[in-house]
């Protein structure tokens, strides 16, 4: 008992207490450290590993045996992935610093503490019941969505679209008579940053709807309206589209599976459903995001200067590479190659690419996600080793994020630190998926979509546009969502004998 104390203190301090981390990540406090590591991270590392060894004395010899077997599968997957990294030539990409405790560092901090938790949450599932997330989650809620509001009506959040920490100089109310740069009107409250913020908004407010229906309260109204207007407020795309295509899911799921069940509609939670949802999207048609996409022309793509072309292909230039160097650079501006990826990846390094990147449609080069993506794949291209594709580049090889989850691990880790590092998340859907088919009739409600498509739309976001998987705070919470409806799975699939009353023993 005294075991189950602790481990349930540990995750719910954690929980509590991530969101507030996320906010001292913008502060001073992120450089403190304790043998080079920062107190943030030893903050999240003591109190994970703590429940994570008290949930081992808990399992059986067999559950232990696949813990261990795991933990080796690890360590030999790291030793034979630094062993690998350290042979990549340098001369290709010289951004490239390998070092074995930092990349060692960084797979356990970033990939293998979260499984640690969603192993100590599932094993525990005892202690961590359906009304243990729920708290958690509404407190957590209550938390980020209120911060953003308050702080954007304060004038006293900082922008979204913005890598410094700039303060907003307009609000909510400034909405409908602010005539200039739509970017300045987002705000991400004291968070550190608007698209790690924005996934796990995305992931938690299908959970919110949820609660709304089973609770009903006024706080319940009130977290909804909070949160909605949050996840407009922040203006990033998974946010604020996402907003609306969750509420128009969950009004689609409630109908369907109502339907289903042959139960009757809850005409009141409707009403004031589809009332607050109504406001919230006629807010959202006037906000910074909608009102930029509806004023931004189609980007120009046409060639405005063909010598920046023709230039390419004359021989005498192609030939002499300083004085194509000297071209390129003249004419960045009309191939759209922006010059943070020139300084990434020199011209001067790889001629070849760069003149097939400027001959190529423009549209491509207006990507951003696009441009990181070929950039690394060339840089594996020219390392030409066969091994990159098992063992991966590494962390350390200090190539920026590619927005793009699963081709930026792939890269980083290869096809093997996939399977290791991401593949248990699919293995649990997977077990889901096969659980929930046999016992179809008991899954198929209101509660259980709502709780499944949590973790989903986290997995989906995360191929979209990134920051999901190799970031702290998303993948906490995609555990944590995906902890709740392997809880609410297991107990559907439970066979209740029912009385003589009706009523489940």
């Amino acid at each position: 008992m005294k075991k189950d104390k602790i481990i349930k203190w540990c995750i719910t301090t954690l929980l509590i207490l991530l969101p507030f981390l996320d906010m001292l990540r913008t502060t001073n406090i992120r450089h403190f450290e304790i043998l080079g590591i920062s107190i943030i991270e030893i903050f999240n590392i003591l109190l994970i590993g703590t429940a994570f060894i008290l949930t081992l004395f808990k399992c059986n010899k067999k559950q232990l045996f696949g813990v261990t077997c795991y933990l080796v599968l690890i360590a030999i997957y790291v030793v034979l992935h630094y062993n690998h990294i350290i042979n990549f030539d340098k001369s290709i990409f010289p951004k490239a610093d390998f070092n074995f405790l930092t990349e060692t560092f960084y797979i356990g901090r970033v990939y293998v503490l979260p499984l640690a938790l969603l192993f100590i949450l599932i094993k525990n599932r005892d202690i961590f019941n359906k009304d243990f997330y729920f708290k958690i989650i509404k407190i957590v809620i209550a938390i980020i969505s209120f911060s953003i509001v308050i702080l954007n009506v304060l004038k006293l959040s900082y922008i979204s679209y913005s890598n410094t920490h700039n303060f907003i100089t307009h609000n909510i109310f400034d909405y409908f008579l602010y005539q200039g740069d739509f970017r300045l009107l987002s705000a991400r409250g004291w968070f550190d940053s608007a698209n790690e913020l924005s996934a796990i908004m995305f992931m938690l407010f299908p959970i919110n709807i949820y609660l709304l229906y089973k609770e009903g309260k006024k706080f319940n109204y009130v977290l909804f309206i909070s949160q909605f207007l949050a996840m407009i407020l922040l203006g990033t795309r998974t946010s604020a589209v996402g907003a609306v295509l969750v509420v128009i899911f969950a009004l689609t799921t409630y109908i369907v599976s109502t339907l289903f069940n042959k139960q009757k509609f809850n005409i009141l939670f409707l009403k004031k459903f589809l009332f607050i949802s109504l406001i919230c999207i006629t807010f959202f048609t006037v906000s910074p995001f909608m009102i930029s996409r509806l004023n931004e022309g189609k980007a120009d793509f046409s060639v405005k200067d063909t010598n920046a072309y023709t230039e390419l292909k004359n021989d005498k230039v192609i030939n002499n590479k300083e004085t194509l160097s000297k071209i390129f650079l003249k004419y960045k501006d009309e191939y759209l190659i922006n010059e943070l990826f020139l300084k990434l990846y020199p011209f001067e390094n790889d001629t070849e690419f760069w003149i097939e990147i400027a001959s190529r449609d423009k549209a491509l080069n207006n990507n951003s996600r696009i441009m990181k993506t070929d950039i690394i794949k060339r840089i594996k291209e020219r390392n030409n080793d066969n091994m990159d594709t098992y063992l991966g580049m590494g962390y350390t090889l200090n190539m920026m994020d590619l927005e793009r989850d699963y081709f930026y691990q792939y890269y980083l880790f290869g096809i093997v630190g996939l399977i290791l590092l991401l593949g248990p998340y699919f293995a649990i859907l997977v077990y889901l998926l096969i659980k929930g088919i046999k016992k179809f009739k008991n899954n198929f409600n209101f509660e259980t979509i709502m709780c499944l498509i949590s973790p989903l739309l986290g997995l989906i976001i995360a191929y979209h546009s990134g920051h999901v998987f190799g970031w702290v705070s998303p993948m906490m919470w995609l555990v944590v969502t995906l902890s709740l409806i392997v809880y609410i799975v297991n107990q559907n699939s439970i066979d209740r004998k029912v009385d003589i009353n009706g009523k489940n023993k």
